[in-house]
This record gives structure tokens, sequence and C-alpha cells, in this order.
């Protein structure tokens, strides 16, 4: 449902009050890129900036914003924790992810907790205002990378899936993999994510990620979708 702007009485006229934007990141350029970019604008305005969930939370709940920017990756509380929390205090607010990560965990952990968008940091400042007011229009925005990784995830988790047990014998008599790569790589054709993977393990992300590169060359395969493709199909 597309976001009303309030009517402002001045001096006998009446004015549209511009969008109060609250912008949570924890990188210093960032958020002054950002405010930059949307006080710039005639029909927004930059309601505040903070540089963690918990810090946001609390500043959120002083000005109920119209629109929160949010980062991912932070201290204290990370932007998914966040997300979710604003959405149960205030359903109706609008939150668009705005990360470098484009991980299929962070993609489905952000839209579950009811993100109204993911973005990719980097994208031209003209597209990330235009995105900006789609979603104050009641949009929901999805590039088309962020898109097709959704897609990709959901073919690979589609529901009937049988769950395997073991790793297919051509597998292992084609390729040497460590007793570890064996277990990430059973994982992952199992469809865990990343940071699923690294919590079934107790390993680090970064390790599990390190892995997985060495398993991907092993495999000779490009990514996880593939290596998940020949796991399961055997192709």
């Amino acid at each position: 449902m597309p976001r009303k702007r309030a009517i402002l009485q001045s001096g006998g006229s009446r004015e549209l009050a511009a969008y109060r934007i609250f912008i949570i990141d924890d990188e210093p350029l960032i958020s002054h890129a950002l405010r930059i970019v949307i006080e710039a604008e005639a029909d927004m305005e930059v309601a505040g900036v903070a540089d963690s969930g918990i810090e946001g939370l609390a500043a959120i709940d002083r000005l109920r914003p119209d629109l929160v920017l949010m980062d991912v990756r932070m201290p204290a509380m990370d932007g998914i924790e966040c997300t979710r929390r604003i959405k149960l205090r205030y359903p109706d607010m609008l939150v668009l992810i705005l990360t470098t990560y484009n991980e299929e965990a962070y993609i489905i952990d952000g839209l579950a907790h009811g993100a109204n968008g993911y973005l990719l940091k980097g994208l031209d400042f003209a597209l990330l205002v235009s995105t900006i007011r789609s979603t104050l229009r009641g949009q929901y925005v999805l590039p088309a990378e962020v898109a097709a990784k959704l897609s990709a995830y959901l073919m690979n988790n589609k529901p009937g899936l049988q769950e395997l047990n073991a790793l297919p014998a051509f597998i292992t008599e084609r390729h040497t993999l460590t007793n570890r790569e064996k277990d990430i790589l059973l994982l992952l054709g199992n469809r865990l994510s990343v940071r699923e993977i690294a919590a079934e393990l107790n390993i680090g992300e970064g390790t599990t990620k390190n892995y997985l590169t060495i398993i991907y060359e092993k495999l000779n395969v490009a990514n996880r979708y593939e290596a998940i493709d020949l796991v399961r199909n055997g192709r």
C-alpha cells in the first residue's frame, strides 16, 4: 500500500511533508554519501543515522521514519535481526536492505523477516532514489541479480526433495576429498546455506567459504548450484 505523505499548513498554503528516511549502517562514509543523496531530493529527508541495529532501534522508536535503509553486517545487532524487531514493533514500517552481501542466507533471512526489498551497494544513486520511491509507493523491490539468487535457492529447496544421507559413490571415487570436505559437500547437497553449514560443523563462515572454494575446484564446478546439481543429479 503506498505510503501517504502528511500535508503541512504554512502561512495559509498546503505543502506535502518530505518522506523521512532513516539510515542504519556502520560505515560512516556510506552513511554520509546516502545522506547527501537523499537530502538532495525535494520530497525526501534523512530522519536520522545509526551505526548499529541497537542504536537504530532506539532511534526508530522515537522518530518513526517512513522507510529504513538497513545494512546487514554490523556490530552488536546485525541488520537481519534489526529488521525482524522493527517489523514486530511496526509491521507497516518499510525496510530496504542495502548491503554488499549477495548470499542466499542473507537474502532469505532478510525477506523472511519482512524486508520490503534487498539492494546491493554500488548501485547507481539515481537508481537507489528511484527504488526508494518505488518502495514508498508500495512496490516490492528485488534487483535482477538478487532475484536470480532467490530463484535458484528456491529451486534447490523445493518441498519433497529427498534428504541425502551420504554422498553418491561416484563423487568419492572420482574426486579426492578430505573428510571435512565430504561433510561440507553433503550438507551443501542438502541445500544448507553457508551460515547453516558453519553452524552445523561449528566452524566459521569464512572457513566454510574457503572449503567450498576448494571443493568447487576439485569437482570442476563454478558455484553452489552446480555442486548441488552434481551431488543430487549426477550432472
